[in-house]
């Protein structure tokens, strides 16, 4: 696994309230929300509080553990908006994937995605949960006014919100060599379709596709912040046999 993120507070903000994680295997976006820095609180402290639940509790992969980690995040975040005034209906986004051999575990919770790309498609395996992503279900509005609908960043569940939440990590199939995993906020997807993140991400190290992803959504317009991980799987180096001069 070659793995690569970045961060950028784009174009409009005055701060980034995008939050992240990747190394060992995990891998995690949040996108804060809330007033007087709500939002930076919120999604900095879900990040750890995911990535520290998680390494304490398992070491082989657990579906059950990744669960926990991002429930209990949702509750770090709820008294932390309880305790202080300030702080009060911050939440955030979260999107978290963990590889561990040939194991693939994936949650979310809010509208940071998670694509699979391969072949120059990416498939995404993460639901929006928004109101309009039911609509879009429902068959009430097509794709094309999804995109463009004035309420597509209304989220019907985020972190921190509520005092309990029930998260239901997903497996997904083995990875295969040649694929990547793109984890981003909205920041990066309301302005750059599925098909650009696949070639961005197609025989590029994930550094590299992470800043030239983040350029092009600072180029049309930047109005978000905007975050992505990738994950690329790569053939084994092959190793070099000892042997002898002469």
């Amino acid at each position: 696994m070659n793995v690569g993120a970045e961060t950028s507070i784009g174009r409009v903000r005055d701060t980034n309230e995008d939050a992240f994680w990747a190394d060992k295997g995990l891998l995690v976006v949040c996108d804060g929300m809330g007033g007087h820095q709500g939002g930076e609180v919120a999604s900095d402290l879900a990040v750890k509080t995911i990535c520290e639940r998680y390494f304490a509790t398992s070491g082989n992969g657990s579906r059950r553990a990744l669960e926990l980690a991002i429930e209990e995040a949702n509750g770090a975040v709820f008294r932390a908006a309880q305790s202080d005034p300030r702080l009060e209906g911050m939440g955030t986004t979260a999107t978290v994937l963990l590889l561990v051999g040939r194991k693939v575990l994936f949650a979310n919770v809010g509208d940071s995605r998670l694509y699979r790309c391969v072949a120059g498609q990416c498939t995404q395996m993460t639901v929006d949960d928004t109101l309009v992503e039911q609509l879009l279900r429902a068959g009430i509005i097509d794709a094309e006014e999804a995109r463009q609908h004035p309420v597509r960043n209304v989220l019907l569940r985020s972190l921190g919100t509520q005092d309990q939440l029930g998260v239901d990590a997903r497996r997904g199939g083995s990875p295969t060599v040649g694929e990547s995993f793109v984890l981003c906020s909205d920041g990066l997807y309301e302005t750059i379709g599925p098909e650009e993140i696949a070639r961005a991400v197609t025989d590029r190290e994930p550094e590299v596709a992470c800043r030239e992803l983040i350029e092009l959504a600072r180029e049309r317009g930047g109005r978000d912040n905007i975050s992505v991980g990738v994950v690329a799987i790569r053939p084994l180096a092959t190793p070099v046999r000892a042997g002898r001069w002469g």
